[in-house]
């Protein structure tokens, strides 16, 4: 298995129930890598990967989801590990669906109440600068 390398990965971060393994079997597709991507109990995402060096450069740079507004990865550990060859493809492997629908849906609510808050933040700013305004034309009009 010439020119094939493994790289297995434990990523922590706000990155279950969030889309990330979706995404990750995103970034195999466009980079071309097999392997698999799923959640561990302890909260991080696993994902074992193999390919050439260059395309597993490219797919550790993409799993890093920079621009993602909802995943946050925080950190990732990469162990290089002898290739397999046992994969055909790239798997986002998924747990007990009922399960996987309950967390996604406290995360959902937990993300909302992150949004009213910000929200209201938002409005009492836009209150203090009404009221500076409001100061501010009473003075022009005298």
């Amino acid at each position: 298995m010439t020119g094939v390398h493994r790289i297995e990965m434990g990523v922590n971060g706000r990155v279950q129930g969030v889309g990330y393994r979706s995404f990750v079997a995103g970034c195999a597709a466009r980079t071309g890598v097999s392997g698999y991507v799923r959640n561990l109990p302890d909260g991080t995402v696993e994902i074992v990967a193999e390919g050439d060096a260059a395309d597993l450069a490219t797919f550790l740079d993409a799993v890093e989801a920079q621009d993602e507004p909802v995943i946050s990865v925080e950190g990732i550990t990469i162990s290089l590990t002898e290739p397999t060859g046992e994969f055909t493809g790239f798997d986002a492997r998924f747990g007990d669906r009922k399960e996987e629908i309950f967390k996604r849906s406290m995360l959902a609510l937990d993300l909302m109440k992150e949004v009213l808050k910000t929200e209201e933040n938002l409005l009492a700013e836009q209150k203090k600068t009404n009221k500076l305004l409001e100061e501010i034309l009473k003075i022009r009009q005298q």
